[in-house]
């Protein structure tokens, strides 16, 4: 008996473990088939960057978009997280089932303001109550993609509306991901309205139900998940300088001589690299095509050009802006025709008002020049000027001192381009650079007989390249700065070198050059002809930086995952890479040797000149030194047969 009670105890206790355990199907899918008003949702989005992606290999085809978490989509696109991405989120409106005439639909409410925006009218609701509108979301999907054709007025002024009224998200995290929860149900605007740097095309707004239904229809879920997609671009840098063939510091009486000064060369295109002399005039401009533009969510709200110039060069400063509508037009204009060229928009900085800002100083020994535009400027690129090319020009002079870098390491001018969209915590930078390159001449005047004057000596030294001679400053007996050019001989500096017979010129081009000895010290034979000496300049190639795109290793080795280039002020490691080929120089044809000057190599051409002793001549009067030379042989000649005829008596006595 206790037995049985015991079994039957037992049999009780599993039956109601079984009925705790399992709930009936039916309380099952009435909790899901309708909508529980009493609970709230939450919304969590992933952020990745699709341009990337489908450079990276990914097939972005494979995945849809149901609402519902996507572990695959997920792990396939990690590396392509976007961090520093903001989106907004508004409450717009009560979800309503209509019930009509035995017709049933959903319907959902939309404020006026929202309706102008995406183009709906009276005639488009299916319920108007009170001051409410309701409509349907076929009508409200269809009229949200017809505004969105124009792409940027209606999503400009969607974000301005979730400015006024909508509430930010947490900007995503590393992963890309960003998450609010305890929402109240109804129906949602959803919109982009920050970004970091390379985001150049925002998601177009969405509305999304809270909850929602999954994609097979069958019933409610209150945790909605979306992962919208992005596209990015960046900005691109390049600096250059040319010699200005403007013949300003060529000095001549001489017009017709003049005429020929220049002739068509390499250097007077803008490049890279350039050889120049002191007190020279360079042209210098750096080309940036400008990120794309969207909408206000991707405005640019900073773009700043940080310009370095080597202590041997000094601004003119006279900075000049144009926009080019293609690279074509930016690469063929320089800064002599910039208001003739067809640029769409010349900006200054005596403008009314002006588009950006000049700021000239000082970083250790070199020369700064920040060109950064103004809020006039940025709201002009922002609306007029997405994927343009913006060119800055200038000006800027080789100095005629010793603070010019003579040989290969060259006189170097960096460049930076710092840009911010609305995410103004992240910023991406782009370097490059040129270099000038200049050289000298360091030479040894010799005397046979080592007894010459070599301050005597003089040399006028003509640039056959170019056809000018070469002005120069004497700072101390044998040393020379460059300052000019003159087109005629007579302008020409005579150098000449100090008592030891050195003589040093400081600061030429490199470039074929004719010496000529126009005067020796006496009794010493000039040159038979001119010297012809022959630089080749040091080159580089130059490659700047690239932005760094999201997952995807960049060409100066960083791996820029997450989006980490240059984020809260923190650069990444990247600088532009520069390969050099050495200067070299002949004399006559022949290799000549080049000095350092410091620790810049392949300075100075090193050259020995040496001045052989006259040959002697007849004095001038009476029966001259040859004819006393001859008389004395003769002289000499008699008292030698005397003195053997003397001999040979002796012999026979």
């Amino acid at each position: 008996m206790n037995l049985k009670k015991v079994l039957k105890k037992v049999m009780y206790a599993c039956m109601s473990a079984a009925m705790i355990a399992v709930p009936t199907v039916p309380a099952y899918a009435a909790q899901n088939d309708v909508i529980d008003t009493t609970r709230t949702a939450s919304l969590t989005i992933h952020k990745y960057d699709m341009t990337a992606a489908k450079k990276g290999g990914v097939n972005l085809d494979q995945f849809t978009s149901t609402g519902k978490q996507d572990a695959a989509a997920e792990e396939a696109l990690k590396n392509y997280a976007i961090k520093g991405v903001e989106f907004s989120y508004l409450r717009v409106g009560d979800v309503e089932q209509q019930s009509e005439n035995g017709k049933v639909q959903m319907i959902y409410e939309l404020p006026d303001a929202l309706q102008k925006i995406i183009g709906l009218t009276d005639s488009d609701a299916a319920k108007t109550e009170g001051s409410k509108d309701y409509f349907t979301s076929q009508i409200i999907n269809d009229k949200l993609a017809k505004a969105l054709e124009d792409n940027t007025a209606t999503k400009d002024k969607l974000e301005d509306y979730m400015g006024k009224g909508g509430t930010a998200m947490d900007l995503t995290d590393a992963k890309g991901v960003t998450k609010k929860d305890k929402l109240p149900l109804g129906l949602y605007l959803i919109v982009e309205t920050k970004v970091p740097e390379d985001v150049t095309y925002t998601t177009n707004p969405w509305f999304v139900q809270l909850p929602s239904t999954d994609s097979e229809g069958d019933d409610w879920f209150y945790d909605v998940v979306c992962y919208p997609k992005n596209e990015t671009g960046v900005p691109t840098l390049d600096k250059r300088v040319r010699n200005n063939p403007d013949k300003d510091n060529v000095t001549t009486a001489n017009q017709d001589a003049l005429a020929d000064f220049t002739h068509a060369r390499e250097e007077y295109t803008y490049q890279s690299t350039v050889t120049a002399s002191k007190a020279e005039k360079l042209d210098y401009q750096f080309i940036s095509k400008l990120p794309h533009i969207t909408s206000s969510t991707t405005y640019l709200s900073t773009y700043t050009f940080d310009d370095k110039m080597a202590k041997g060069m000094t601004y003119n400063k006279n900075a000049v802006i144009a926009i080019y509508d293609n690279k074509d037009a930016a690469d063929t204009t320089n800064v002599n025709n910039v208001d003739k060229s067809g640029a769409i928009a010349v900006w200054k900085t005596s403008d009314t008002d002006p588009k950006f800002a000049v700021t000239y100083g000082k970083s250790g020994e070199d020369s700064t020049m920040k060109v950064e535009m103004t809020k006039s400027g940025l709201s002009e690129i922002n609306k007029k000027y997405s994927d343009k090319y913006i060119v800055v020009y200038y000006t800027a002079d080789v100095n005629n001192d010793d603070t010019v870098v003579l040989g290969d390491k060259g006189n170097p001018n960096d460049v930076s381009l710092t840009w911010k969209r609305t995410s103004t915590d992240y910023w991406d930078i782009l370097k490059d650079k040129c270099i000038v390159y200049s050289f000298g001449y360091n030479f040894t005047k010799k005397f046979s007989d080592n007894k010459g004057d070599a301050t005597k000596v003089k040399f006028v030294i003509q640039n056959k390249s170019d056809n000018y001679y070469l002005v120069a400053r004497a700072d101390r007996a044998g040393v020379y700065q460059v300052t000019g050019k003159s087109a005629t001989e007579e302008g020409a500096t005579q150098f000449s070198p100090d008592a030891a017979g050195k003589l040093v010129i400081n600061g030429i081009e490199a470039d074929k050059y004719g010496f000529t000895e126009t005067h020796s010290d006496a009794g010493y034979t000039l040159l038979k002809k001119e010297i012809i000496v022959n630089i080749t300049s040091t080159k580089a190639n130059i490659t700047p930086t690239e932005a760094n795109i999201t997952g995807i290793q960049s060409k100066n080795g960083n791996d820029s995952t997450a989006n980490d280039g240059v984020k809260n002020g923190k650069e990444l490691a990247n600088d532009v890479a520069v390969q050099t080929i050495n200067a070299s120089a002949t004399v006559d044809d022949k290799r000549a040797t080049m000095s350092a000057n410091g620790e810049s190599t392949n300075a100075f051409v090193d050259m020995q000149v040496t001045n052989q002793k006259q040959f002697l001549l007849p004095m001038t009067g009476g029966a001259g030194s040859y004819a006393l030379i001859i008389a004395g042989v003769v002289i000499a000649g008699c008292g030698f047969i005397i003195i053997k005829k003397n001999q040979k008596r002796k012999e026979v006595q």
